[in-house]
């Protein structure tokens, strides 16, 4: 495969390159904030009362100051499980609000992405975390993150917000919303004839609920609730997009980014197939199958109360158990089109131009599909996990484990072209039909971390890998396994190409544009043949380098090149490559 050519920062017309700074980003805020210095030591005070009861925060790190685990939500236990969000009930008194709050449930996940056979969290996990600078601003920003995990795991606490909100002047808040068959079930055993209920779209309305909890009551900790972007990554960014088409939602937010979008809505039949499996799952784990084929005779013959009255007995962390003892593995929990909540597909919606018009970035990473090939390759007799032990320096190199250069180029162009097909599925397609319906639609493909600007053998094994771009955004260094920040990585090409993104969306959290000072322009996206398309986020060890493309990714393109490219291959090598094709038109 041919390397990516990189180029350097584009400027206007007075210089070929330019070396984004430190002081063009400070200069940006203060232009942002005008009265930041002005705030003086002033500090904000930690006790806020809330529409439903004081909380006290607390000082944090980077001159912030935090409150975590508020409720915006009931505890969805007993009665409400499977039920849509109610308002939380008020508390007299001031509530402590200075600890991480408990995840919801799901596996225990290894750093390395790997599900273990043990429930972790709690069905009581509605909460969300706030962090702000420690002035007395009013009416900043509101940048609300949806974090990410296949809609099966991860939390709250894995996003510290204090570096986005000192940096880029906002109030930064990061929620929690239930996850795996907790969060979504489309079991018609559960209905009520209610369409919030029935839905089977818990998760989603999970987010809807703190939207709401965040128009009433951030305004009380200096947020403009008339300002509210919201961002998230992997099924963080399909739940983003669920509430983009979601009629519920409308008002709720006033601009949207995905960051990698993994993930499609799926109709109700296929949501009610997967509740079945995960009930003949659970009558294999208690013993009362002995296969899958058993346990879905007893389901067939049961009455909807029967089954109802079954599930709702069950530990929420058996559903969880149940799945991965069956499968080995578990599913990604996709919105369900069920026509209220959720009205359908996310391009058939936003083409139908009933959906909620907010300026829009969809970005995608260079390589996301090696995040993945490590974990799935030796299902297919693959070697690729071992590729991990020479990042943790357990083996010397990837020589030690793609033996031949066949087995090296089958690892790169499967990675390439898989990926590809993601920015063909989550940015360009999507992009096009939103063009259509608006004007403020950004795009861009984040490239950090190949040949030329991440440390070796990093930049071959992952590269711009899936959910590299979080920390370039968030600030918080802190990234894939731990492999992406390191003292072989603190280079001044990554800390500029950090500065210039968290600008870029600190502008886009203000105003809906991303353009700034100091920055260089980045353009939306256009439907010309032509026409330009996305910025490309790259970096040398030395300097962040931006420049807009004008190319436009199609499934089809990807296809032919991705045969071209094989079509000498052996057979199961060729079989291998297309495996990881798993995006496909929506």
């Amino acid at each position: 495969m041919k390397p990516v050519e990189k180029c350097p920062i584009r400027c206007s017309n007075s210089s070929l390159f330019f070396i984004l700074s430190l002081t063009f980003f400070l200069v940006a805020i203060a232009g942002f904030h005008p009265d930041l210095a002005s705030a003086g030591k002033k500090s904000f005070p930690t006790l806020v009362e809330t529409k439903y009861g004081q909380v006290e925060g607390f000082y944090n790190t980077e001159d912030t100051v935090a409150w975590k685990s508020i409720p915006f939500a009931k505890p969805p236990v007993g009665d409400l499980r499977w039920k849509a969000p109610q308002d939380p009930d008020s508390w007299d008194g001031i509530l402590a609000a200075a600890s991480d709050c408990e995840p919801c449930t799901q596996l225990y996940t290894t750093e390395k992405w790997i599900r273990q056979p043990v429930a972790v969290g709690s069905e009581d996990c509605l909460y969300l975390n706030i962090f702000r600078p420690n002035n007395l601003q009013k009416k900043l920003p509101v940048y609300v993150y949806i974090h990410g995990g296949s809609n099966n795991f991860g939390t709250a606490n894995d996003y510290d917000g204090s570096v986005i909100a000192s940096k880029s002047g906002m109030v930064a808040v990061v929620v929690q919303y239930r996850l795996g068959p907790m969060g979504w079930f489309a079991q018609p055993s559960i209905r009520n004839n209610d369409p919030l209920d029935d839905s089977g779209n818990f998760g989603t309305l999970d987010n809807i609920k703190a939207l709401e909890w965040i128009r009433d009551n951030i305004a009380a900790f200096g947020g403009d609730p008339g300002n509210v972007t919201i961002t998230g990554e992997s099924a963080g960014a399909h739940n983003v997009m669920n509430l983009v088409i979601s009629p519920l939602a409308s008002g709720l937010f006033h601009r949207a980014m995905s960051q990698s979008g993994g993930m499609t809505t799926k109709p109700v039949t296929y949501s009610e197939m997967m509740a079945n499996r995960h009930v003949d799952a659970l009558l294999v784990y208690d013993h009362s199958a002995t296969d899958m084929t058993e346990a879905a005779q007893i389901r067939s013959g049961w009455s909807l109360t029967q089954l109802a009255d079954y599930i709702v007995a069950k530990p929420a962390g058996d559903f969880f158990l149940a799945y991965l003892q069956q499968f080995k593995t578990l599913p990604t929990y996709d919105g369900v089109q069920d026509g209220y909540v959720i009205p359908g597909s996310v391009v058939s919606t936003i083409q139908s131009g009933h959906y909620n018009k907010v300026p829009i970035i969809l970005g995608v990473n260079q390589y996301e599909t090696k995040a993945f090939m490590p974990l799935y390759g030796p299902a297919l007799g693959m070697p690729w996990y071992d590729l991990i032990l020479v990042l943790d320096g357990v083996l010397p190199s990837v020589d030690n484990v793609l033996t031949t250069e066949l087995d090296k180029d089958l690892y790169e162009v499967t990675g390439f072209y898989g990926s590809r097909n993601w920015r063909a599925k989550f940015v360009d397609e999507r992009a096009r039909a939103l063009k259509e319906q608006q004007g403020r639609v950004y795009a861009y493909q984040f490239n950090w971390g190949g040949p030329g600007s991440g440390p070796s053998p990093f930049d071959f094994i992952y590269g711009a890998a899936h959910a590299m771009d979080i920390p370039f955004f968030f600030g918080d260094n802190e990234s894939l396994w731990g492999y992406g920040f390191n003292p072989e990585n603190d280079t001044a090409g990554r800390v500029d190409l950090q500065i210039a993104m968290m600008a870029y969306l600190a502008n886009f959290a203000k105003t809906g544009n991303p353009n700034g000072a100091g920055l260089p322009v980045w353009q939306k996206w256009s439907n010309r043949d032509g026409g330009s398309k996305a910025i490309i986020f790259d970096a040398n060890f030395d300097q962040a380098l931006l420049d807009m493309s004008d190319e436009e990714v199609r499934f089809e393109d990807v296809a032919q090149g991705l045969a071209a490219e094989i079509a000498d291959w052996p057979a199961y090598y060729q079989f291998v490559a297309n495996y990881f094709q798993w995006q496909s038109p929506e």
